[in-house]
Parts: C-alpha cells; structure tokens; sequence
C-alpha cells in the first residue's frame, strides 16, 4: 500500500529518527508547520526527502549548516543527515522515497550518482525553480498523487516520473551551482573518494591512506579534490570528522570521551583541541549551547 498522508514517528534511545515511509515505497505529503514534532528539533530521516517550499520564509538546517527557506527553493536530504527546520508558516510538498526506488534511478543513469544535487557532500544541497520548472514540478507531484493513491499502483511509472524530477533537478543544480569543469574519470575518482571517507573517516584520519588506496598521487589527488569542493583531500576529511561531531554531541548520550574514541581519537584532550579549532568551542561548552 502507498500513502499520502498521516506522518508519524518512533523515537530511538538515542537520537530522534523520523520513519516516515513505515515500509512504503514513496510518500507524497504537504508540507506545513505543524507536518512533524521533531521537525523543530535535529532528527535523522530513513529516507530520501525531496522538500519543495511554495510559500513561506524561515531557515533550515542539514547536519548543522543553515540556509534560508524562500518560495520555489527546493532541497534534497539524505538518508542520515541531521536535519531540523525552524518553526514558520510554510506551504509545499514532500516527496519521500527509501533506497530502493533510489538504486533503481542510479541503475538506469549511472553518471548522477554523487553528482550536483544528488552529492551529500554538497555545499549548497538546493535548488531555485524556475516558472517552467515549476509548472513541470506540479504537474508530477499531481501525477504521483494520482498513482500512489491507485489500489494497484504501477511502481515503474512511479519510479520514472521521479527520475524525470531528479534529472530535472540535478541539471538545474549544475547551471544555479557550476563547478569546473572536469573529465568523467576525475568525477568518479572525487565520486569514490567521497565514498571512502564516509566509510572510513572514523577509523582513518590520514590523506595518504585515502590517496594509497585510491592507487593515487596525493597532490594529483588533491588537486582533483580542491578544484570540485575548494578543500584537499585531508581538509574534506577534517570537515566530515567536524560534521560528525556536532552530529554525535548534539544527538547523542554517549559522553565526550566516548564521542572522541568512537570517531577513532584515542586522546579525548586532543579530540577537545581539534574540535575547538574547527569550531571555536570546546566540545561541552558545544554540547551545552544546543541543549540551551
């Protein structure tokens, strides 16, 4: 069954998780204030999240970085990103969708894994629509509307009427949001860079043991790297390692020692002067500010 409605969520022991997909293979819903308790507060998704905003102005924040709401703005949210939005009156939609709909879309395209709006690392994971995008938008949304709410719905037509959105949206990304240009073997060569730090930031700290397994030249490496995120292989890392901190001390009950050993310091003094120089807090006076 495909629903439309009646969002709800499950709060784990430590960190608020909004399991709005409960199974399903997508979700369509409005967007507006009172959609979500634990809107207003940092939460993880266990989905994918298209939110388009149609009316209304205020701030939204993913893993700890804010940007401004605006009609015809839309974001796109992964899995596992610290997300919250500041209370205000806002209109628009959600289109919420679970991994397997996503492999499907990178199974037929491919080259749109980790690239402009799809790219968790992105510094500005949004787009402006345009009037004939938007006009493109509702005709969609309608069109999902209409199919999830069928007894029967054709998961193929649901799933390329999302990918027609997708595509629509990542080109718009690259003409609002260019980067320089590079060859298709330097993208996926940033693309499982990328990759391999979310798998290994917590254990491996060193650029080298990136560059070596990427079989890679660090300066080659960092040159491939600075010029798509303006930051080399190792300052990435920091800023994953940084992320990954607010994340946990915001989030978790786990206490800073065990913060520190558990993103691979094995000095909590250190963890403290590392997180002090990316931030300008110590990691308590950090955690004692977001509780405020």
């Amino acid at each position: 069954m495909f629903e439309t409605d009646d969002l709800s969520f499950r709060r784990p022991r430590d960190l608020p998780v909004q399991e709005l997909l409960d199974g399903e293979y997508i979700r369509v819903v409005r967007l507006h204030k009172d959609i979500n308790p634990l809107s207003v507060i940092p939460h993880r998704h266990d989905h994918y999240e298209l939110m388009l905003v149609t009316a209304g102005t205020g701030t939204h924040a993913i893993n700890f970085k804010t940007f401004d709401i605006q009609p015809d703005r839309l974001f796109f949210i992964h899995p596992g990103q610290v997300h919250l939005i500041a209370p205000f009156d806002r209109d628009g939609w959600l289109i919420m969708f679970g991994e397997e709909l996503f492999k499907r879309f990178l199974k037929i395209h491919p080259h749109e894994d980790g690239r402009g709006l799809l790219d968790a690392y992105a510094s500005t994971p949004f787009i402006d629509l345009n009037a004939e995008l938007s006009v493109v938008t509702g005709f969609i949304i309608e069109q999902l509307r209409i199919g999830v709410a069928d007894t029967n719905p054709d998961v193929d037509i649901i799933m390329h009427y999302v990918s027609l959105l997708l595509l629509q949206y990542n080109q718009q990304h690259n003409q609002q949001h260019p980067l320089p240009q590079t060859s298709l073997a330097q993208r996926e060569l940033l693309h499982r860079l990328k990759q391999l730090i979310e798998r290994n930031f917590r254990q491996q700290h060193q650029a080298a043991f990136y560059a070596t397994y990427l079989r890679n030249d660090i300066k080659k490496l960092n040159n491939i790297c600075r010029a798509s995120t303006g930051l080399t292989v190792f300052e990435l890392l920091q800023e994953r390692l940084v992320t990954e901190s607010k994340i946990l001390l915001q989030t978790s009950v786990q206490s800073i020692k065990e913060i520190s050993y558990a993103l691979g310091f094995n000095d909590p003094a250190f963890f403290g002067r590392f997180f002090k120089k990316h931030t300008g807090l110590t990691p308590a006076a950090f955690r004692q500010s977001r509780s405020i």
